[in-house]
């Protein structure tokens, strides 16, 4: 006997049931989940250093921005939204990815190692050779502390002097830093670490395409008498990244109005992920660490929402007055 209409129906009505469970249960909990789990195998993994640095940062800084994402854009995708709302807000959304995304890749991969040199008492200068008129580069300078039978604590600083045909053309002075701080274990236990600060990054811009000296002028008795030295070629698009970004928060800004009966706070939170993307990339001091990001991100907390607010109150005010007229 052919089965009848109804119960087709009753089929194709069971079936979308399953597809709109299926698909709630995916966005409600599943892909956190998926990317709660990649994020904690990651973090893993580079805590014992099964994967290299730099690969282990920036897988963990993708998975992070894309929970950021989703956590973002996800309230504004679900429900009935109509479907031009819906564009706006899927369209800004892949554009929040990939400029978040390719930010910062840019902040870890782009830098080009130019020359790496040592410089000190025994070595009291060495040449660098340096690019066109306004080429920027990273200038890092690496020390260690003399060991003593105490251990090693306090700060040391040095002085040295980036010159072209005898002419000063930028000071570098820097300090190295080692103190003892005190770490809990669980909620009984605690221990001592060394924090230590052995590097320090100058940014240096070039006045002429030429060969240039740096010497070396002072180091503490504290430190170790040779200092070592390289030079990073310094490509991070800035500016054209703070365009970018700026287009972000307008974007977002516009997808928050579009959804004002949700409330869903699109520029704060956007505010706060581009905040970190730049603290990380004026923090880092190649290489780049795990504690660099957490930093950026745990700065980007404080500050991120407040950018985001006076942004937001910005904008409003701009919006009304060329409503007014």
């Amino acid at each position: 006997m052919a089965p009848t209409p109804t119960h087709k129906k009753n089929v194709r009505t069971v079936q979308s049931v399953r597809r709109l469970l299926w698909q709630e249960a995916l966005l409600n909990w599943g892909i956190p989940l998926l990317l709660g789990g990649a994020i904690a195998v990651v973090a893993a993994l580079g805590a014992f250093e099964v994967i290299a640095q730099a690969t282990g940062i920036a897988i963990l800084g993708w998975l992070l921005l894309l929970l950021m994402a989703f956590m973002t854009f996800r309230p504004a995708l679900l429900g009935t939204t109509p479907f031009n709302r819906w564009t706006l807000t899927l369209g800004v959304s892949l554009f929040w990815i990939g400029i978040t995304c390719t930010q910062l890749y840019f902040a870890l991969f782009v830098g080009q190692e130019i020359a790496i040199e040592t410089i000190g008492s025994e070595k009291m200068e060495t040449a660098l050779l340096l690019g066109q008129t306004g080429t920027v580069y990273d200038l890092v300078i690496a020390g260690s502390f003399v060991p003593l039978n105490g251990g090693v604590e306090g700060e040391a600083g040095y002085h040295l002097s980036l010159e072209r045909e005898g002419q000063v053309i930028q000071a570098l002075d820097g300090a190295f830093s080692a103190h003892r701080v005190r770490r809990r274990l669980g909620r009984r236990g605690s221990t001592t670490s060394l924090q230590l600060h052995d590097h320090v990054l100058h940014r240096v811009q070039s006045v002429g395409e030429g060969t240039y000296q740096l010497k070396f002028i002072h180091v503490d008795p504290q430190l170790q008498p040779a200092l070592h030295v390289t030079l990073y070629r310094d490509v991070y698009p800035q500016k054209t990244f703070w365009v970018l970004d700026a287009l972000l928060l307008i974007g977002a800004y516009l997808c928050e109005v579009a959804q004002t009966e949700r409330e869903i706070p699109l520029v704060l939170m956007t505010a706060t992920t581009l905040a970190a993307l730049l603290i990380f990339h004026n923090l880092v001091i190649p290489p780049a660490s795990y504690r660099h990001l957490i930093g950026a991100v745990m700065i980007a907390g404080i500050v991120g929402p407040l950018g985001g607010w006076t942004f937001r109150v910005v904008a409003d005010a701009v919006r009304k007055r060329l409503g007014h007229r």
